[in-house]
């Protein structure tokens, strides 16, 4: 599976794999993938196209 987001970390259009995605679930218009870029920045990809969070993710230690 390979799918593409704009990050707005890396103000561009990220191409992400399975590893990117965190969740995955049927929401009432169709597939819904909650994603993870590798700088962090999460988001979601729906049928209306990517949305990322406000503000990255914090890292865990």
């Amino acid at each position: 599976m390979m799918f593409s987001v704009f990050c707005p970390t890396h103000d561009a259009t990220v191409l992400m794999t399975r590893r990117n995605a965190i969740s995955f679930w049927n929401g009432d218009n169709g597939a819904v993938i909650r994603w993870r870029c590798n700088c962090g920045h999460e988001g979601t990809l729906d049928h209306d196209g990517s949305h990322a969070d406000a503000a990255p993710a914090l890292q865990h230690a």
